[in-house]
């Protein structure tokens, strides 16, 4: 059972807390003040620390820091009081999990609790394997967050239609690997998935690269070409940020989706190629078709089953078994297969918000297997400049969390009427079904 001490100097709120927490399967405990707290969990093992700010002698971030440098694997949840969210942007700084305003909201605490308590579970079953990788029963996509489970059960459920798939999400959360994913799962495994990234093209090429050209066709066409999409024929064509797509590439895309036919440059016969895509973008899209950058045709041509993989720090049950994996393989790589992490290292990880997502953690856990001079990797041995980037990113989280609250509370008070919802926020609908999306709040 998971064990939850309570801190807070006013007798009601505490008590008040405890009964519904105990009414809901918590082993719970209850201190008076920091101090209280701090000699309790000297002689009594705690899973969570639900603290008030506003406290005698020792404030709820003073009771924030001793518990990481006493106890860094238990997990604190800061209550601010209305108006001084820039103290709970502090405490986020400083390694809380999360931050709930007075008067507490019980449904939103009861949603917390749950996923944390799906992370302390994931975290005591990887330390007690004694291989540290524990993988999802979806093979070839280590996952253990239940957000992330569900999109691959939806990528599972779709990868044997032939519709266009639109992955989104923010740069090295995986979207090409789940694009991978589907199309091992697919009627078209046995052949090719041709990856294409329409950032990484120079505009001038970006048509010759798709669909080929014939000898002398421009400057430099020595020879003919097969494009892309002839490549992919019978398989899968995988289109990486589409959304860097020029107009004019946009018009041509449109019409192969459409009918399956495209020309190569220099070339008159019109080609046909039998190809499943898949296109991915950390763009936004509805905003871009908004503001002219992207054909609103094309978008829903290709929007037809949407996967959007959240970031890493809202996935908090991936960081540790994909560290694990990474440490795994790179750990292999150089022959260091005593290599272990360390608690507070793990710790360290799991407070970090990784802008750069799963592809930084992959880089952090290489750089670390490279330069740990000792059997165990430690804090010290993840880069320097994370601390600076914890904070900034925390900044970022927190702002997130906040905006995610406000849509979520809104949206009740409007009965779940999205309309009603967009304007009492004053944003378009576009963009309330966006940010719903992406918070995962529908």
């Amino acid at each position: 059972m998971t064990r939850i001490l309570i801190v807070d100097d006013e007798k009601l709120q505490r008590e008040s807390l405890a009964g519904f927490l105990r009414k809901i399967g918590y082993e719970v405990a209850v201190a008076d003040s920091a101090q209280t707290a701090l000699a309790h969990m000297h002689t009594n093992p705690v899973d969570i620390v639900l603290s008030d700010y506003k406290m005698p002698y020792m404030t709820g971030a003073d009771l924030l820091h001793e518990v990481k440098s006493r106890h860094p694997g238990v997990i604190l949840i800061l209550i601010t009081a209305y108006g001084t969210v820039d103290i709970a942007v502090d405490a986020m700084k400083a390694g809380a999990w999360d931050f709930l305003t007075k008067p507490v909201d019980l449904d939103q605490l009861e949603l917390i609790l749950n996923g944390i308590v799906e992370h302390l579970e994931s975290r005591r079953k990887t330390q007690q394997e004694s291989v540290p990788i524990q993988v999802s029963e979806f093979k070839d996509f280590i996952a253990e967050d239940p957000a992330m489970i569900h999109i691959l059960e939806q990528a599972t459920r779709v990868a044997g239609s032939q519709a266009t798939i639109l992955i989104t999400g923010e740069t090295g959360v995986g979207k090409e690997v789940l694009a991978d994913y589907i199309h091992k799962r697919s009627p078209r495994a046995r052949k090719a998935m041709v990856a294409v990234n329409c950032a990484a093209l120079p505009s001038h090429l970006i048509e010759s690269e798709l669909f080929g050209h014939e000898k002398g066709a421009f400057t430099g066409a020595t020879a003919a070409r097969k494009g892309r999409f002839e490549e992919a024929h019978e398989g899968t064509l995988f289109l990486d940020e589409i959304g860097d797509l020029p107009l004019e590439m946009q018009t041509k895309i449109l019409r192969f989706l459409q009918n399956g036919e495209f020309q190569r440059i220099g070339q008159n016969e019109i080609l046909k190629s039998d190809v499943r895509t898949i296109a991915a973008t950390n763009v936004d899209l509805e905003h871009a078709v908004e503001i002219g950058e992207f054909r609103e045709d094309l978008y829903y041509r290709l929007n037809v089953i949407n996967l959007h993989i959240p970031p890493l720090r809202i996935r908090k049950a991936d960081i540790q078994v994909l560290a694990y994996f990474f440490l795994s393989q790179f750990a292999a790589r150089e022959n260091r297969l005593d290599l272990k992490f360390s608690g507070d290292a793990l710790t360290h990880l799991e407070s970090y918000t990784f802008p750069g997502n799963v592809r930084e953690l992959g880089n952090m856990i290489e750089r670390a297997v490279l330069l740990c001079t000792g059997s165990e990797i430690t804090p010290s041995d993840l880069p320097v400049q994370t601390r600076k980037q914890m904070a900034d990113g925390s900044l970022k989280n927190s702002v997130v969390s906040m905006e995610a609250d406000l849509i979520k509370k809104t949206l009740q008070e409007a009965g779940g009427n999205q309309s009603e919802c967009a304007r009492r926020l004053g944003v378009s609908e576009r963009v309330l079904r966006y940010k719903l999306q992406k918070y995962q709040l529908k």
